[in-house]
């Protein structure tokens, strides 16, 4: 700027010519300042000095009505605190909540200041904002390349909250019931090709794979579960699966390798899709689905309008990953934890017995049909499953871009702040669950204590107008599945997960257990008769 503002009428070219010709009447200065241009080096270092007191200067004179600052050493200008939130975001979070005992503070992260809530008062100020105050859109403009445009966030308001409604009606417990003999049918098939009667295997993985197809059929249909290999589906689903990278909800604008691979994997989907659609219209005489596909095919807007397509397609895929994610990392964790308590898998499986024994007098555990009522039976394993998502919920942090300022406990947050919660640090906060939060006890979710549990302490699946429409669904799927597993074999994790629990890989949006944690060895139970 310095060089191009220097002159009076020359164009750029001209003064930027200039600015190199030798002349006697160039000011020294200018010669300097040429050099520090010609060394990357130096460039760098100016641009570090500057981001340091432009740091400083903002930290001097910040208003004292924000909320509390708290940042370790090392501190990076305009990085901020990402070395301490990239290696142990949970702790790092836990010592900035205690530390400051507000309920309320920032971090810098990338430039961004990021204002967590925490405790009940926190969360609950978080979740019942207007839209228009704490904007979600904004906060994950990155979904739009795995989505598609004009789908969920990349709408506006009104929109997505009525495609939001769709996703409840869609995966409700009703549904479910229709869903219940498909998802039975899926893991028996999957663990007879898969597995076989005995074997090793990464139960992730395993998991990982199950939750796609069981999610498949009931959502996205049978014609498309049937062409789900053939079609290349699958194979263009692990592009979507792949494109969420942590980095791009602080640069949704930068280069992503998937991105291409992404709009590929749309427009199959999409293809796949429009040639359903079109065959169902085709017979209206034939049974009508009982799968997802079908009710965003009748489903309308406000207005009167249905649904594209392409919203149609976009959807879908939002709630295929979903399911699939949050499933197979959830299953993993609850089976780590009670693989390693064994009070409590002894009282699942006792609790499995006393199910079936009164229903299915030959076979014990192996009833050939799992019936909805029989699911809700599974007390144990909702409390086991409860603590579970307590102690590893699959999204660790929730964030909204801030519209308008707020006021919370005299603090002021201010208009460009994101304002997130962590259920993956507040849910092992002694001021929410006591000094043994880090302990893994699911009698906290009994009838005599779940009354203990303060308002929204609990937020795995988030909460207010945003909480996740699919998680009846996930949850009816995780019992029906894994105590199908149970129930037909016998498993015990071997290596480094038969000495430890798995460490939490924050690599991915979902938190999962590292890989190498997860390997199981397996043999099909024989029947047991009474």
């Amino acid at each position: 700027c310095l060089i191009l503002t220097r002159g009076s009428h020359g164009s750029r070219q001209e003064l930027f010519c200039s600015a190199r010709l030798p002349s006697p009447s160039r000011p020294r200065n200018m010669d300097a300042i040429l050099d520090l241009l010609s060394d990357p080096r130096r460039i760098a270092a100016a641009a570090f000095v500057a981001l340091a007191v432009k740091s400083l200067l903002d930290r001097l004179t910040r208003p004292k009505d924000l909320p509390p600052f708290y940042s370790e050493t090392p501190y990076i200008p305009w990085l901020g605190s990402i070395v301490q939130f990239a290696t142990g975001p949970r702790e790092f979070l836990q010592r900035a909540a205690l530390s400051t005992g507000t309920g309320c503070f920032t971090v810098q992260l990338f430039g961004k200041q990021m204002t967590f809530l925490t405790g009940s008062d926190g969360h609950a100020h978080f979740f019942k904002a207007r839209e228009n105050q704490f904007d979600i859109r904004e906060a994950y403009a990155m979904t739009v390349i795995t989505f598609g445009p004009g789908v969920c966030y990349d709408c506006p308001q009104s929109k997505m909250a009525q495609q939001f409604a769709f996703f409840k009606n869609g995966l409700s417990d009703e549904c479910f019931v229709r869903y219940m003999d498909l998802v039975q049918e899926e893991a028996a098939s999957f663990f007879e090709s898969e597995w076989g009667d005995e074997g090793e295997a990464c139960l992730l993985e395993s998991l990982s794979d199950l939750f796609t197809l069981t999610s498949s059929r009931c959502l996205l249909g049978d014609e498309i579960r049937a062409k789900w290999k053939s079609s290349g589906m699958a194979e263009h689903y692990l592009a979507l699966d792949h494109s969420f990278v942590p980095i791009l909800f602080f640069f949704p604008w930068i280069p992503n390798p998937h991105r291409n691979k992404c709009v590929t994997a749309r427009k199959l989907f999409e293809k796949m899709f429009k040639e359903t659609i079109e065959e169902r219209r085709k017979n209206p005489s034939k049974e009508k689905s009982n799968d997802f596909l079908q009710v965003l095919m009748e489903a309308k807007y406000r207005d009167g309008t249905a649904l594209t397509v392409t919203e149609i397609t976009g959807i879908m895929i939002g709630v295929l990953l979903g399911g699939q994610h949050t499933s197979n990392v959830t299953g993993t964790w609850l089976m780590s934890h009670l693989f390693k308590s064994k009070e409590w898998m002894d009282e699942i499986m006792d609790e499995q017995a006393r199910i079936f024994s009164t229903e299915n007098l030959d076979e014990t555990l192996h009833p050939a049909k799992l019936s909805f009522a029989d699911v809700q039976k599974m007390e144990v394993f909702d409390k086991a499953l409860s603590e579970a998502l307590r102690l590893h919920p699959p999204f660790f942090q929730l964030s909204r871009a801030v519209k308008i300022p707020s006021k919370f406990k005299g603090y002021n947050i201010p208009e460009g702040h994101i304002v997130n919660v962590s259920p993956g640090a507040s849910h092992r906060l002694p001021d929410l669950w006591g000094d043994d939060a880090d302990s893994f006890d699911p009698d906290r979710f009994s009838p005599e204590r779940k009354n203990d549990i303060k308002p929204y302490g609990w937020i795995p699946f988030g909460g207010g107008m945003h909480q996740c429409g699919g998680r009846k669904f996930a949850w009816n799927s995780l019992k029906v599945s894994l105590s199908w597993l149970l129930r037909n074999y016998e498993l015990e994790f071997v290596g480094k997960g038969a000495e430890e629990l798995p460490k939490e890989d924050y690599t991915t949006m979902v938190v999962a257990p590292t890989s190498s944690h997860t390997r199981v060895r397996y043999r099909r139970r024989k029947p047991s008769r009474n």
